[in-house]
């Protein structure tokens, strides 16, 4: 830092990949802390999910869709109609992309989860907060609805990967019509899922991964995202919003690629 004083801090996780027009939207996350001067931090924004390909065409030459930077799931086999998650945003006080920290926890100063990518049925969650937001019901183009989730990242491993938001697997050519593919999870401390069963009417998109706001240097903290689970406690304290813009604003969940911004408050 140039000159040591408080700084305010803000970080805004990457959306998803689209396929037919839901969105996983990436998280908010800011908070207050003193930093001395010459203090170096390492700044990762999340990067968008690729895009899936809703095609009934069955062809097999149609590429994976890829992750945002930064932790979130890609999506592999026969046919691209899964999208990938969103890659989280986090800044640290050392080098590396947020999955390769787990030993370094305290090191992390702040994440904003990334959200889960889109399929061609099923709908996907939003990033940020203490716990990512897990996808709904799955359903086909008929209306009918299946039970099948995805669940969103928390604030531990319990249900996923550290930074990492799970790989989805697309449809395979042996599967029938009606699982044409799942979207990959959010990136975030801990990254969002996807749905593990396979076979008829189990299209379903990522789930969110997490934010964090957890480090006992942050002060005046609270996190933002979208449709979400909220939480009044310190350490997690998380407010749903229905606001989600393109340019990074405050207190809204974020469209397109993530952001981070720091000012000097005094």
């Amino acid at each position: 830092m140039p000159k040591a004083g408080t700084y305010k801090i803000e970080t805004w996780g990457a959306q998803g990949g689209n396929v037919d027009g839901n969105i996983g939207f990436g998280g908010f996350s800011n908070g207050y802390i003193f930093l001395s001067q010459h203090q170096i931090l390492y700044i990762n924004i999340g990067g968008k999910g690729q895009d899936g390909i809703f095609t009934s065409s069955g062809d097999e030459t149609i590429a994976g869709a890829g992750g945002g930077y930064n932790g979130s799931g890609g999506v592999t086999g026969y046919y691209a109609n899964g999208a990938g998650g969103g890659g989280a945003s986090h800044i640290a006080t050392k080098s590396g992309i947020l999955g390769t920290l787990e030993e370094y926890k305290d090191t992390i100063l702040i994440v904003s989860g990334g959200g889960g990518g889109d399929s061609s049925w099923g709908i996907p969650g939003s990033g940020g907060g203490f716990k990512g937001a897990d996808t709904p019901n799955t359903y086909d183009g008929n209306g009918n609805v299946f039970p099948y989730h995805a669940l969103g990242g928390g604030q531990t491993g319990l249900q996923s990967f550290f930074g990492q938001g799970e790989n989805a697997k697309d449809r395979s050519l042996s599967d029938a019509w009606g699982s044409e593919g799942k979207g990959g999870g959010g990136g975030g401390l801990y990254g969002g899922g996807t749905l593990a069963k396979e076979g008829e009417q189990t299209d379903c998109g990522g789930a969110g991964g997490s934010g964090y706001i957890g480090n006992t240097l942050l002060t005046n903290k609270v996190m933002y995202c979208y449709n979400c689970e909220e939480s009044s406690e310190e350490s997690t304290k998380t407010i749903s919003t229905t606001c989600a813009e393109e340019t990074p604003t405050e207190n809204c969940a974020k469209k397109g690629n993530g952001y981070a911004k720091i000012t000097f408050i005094e």
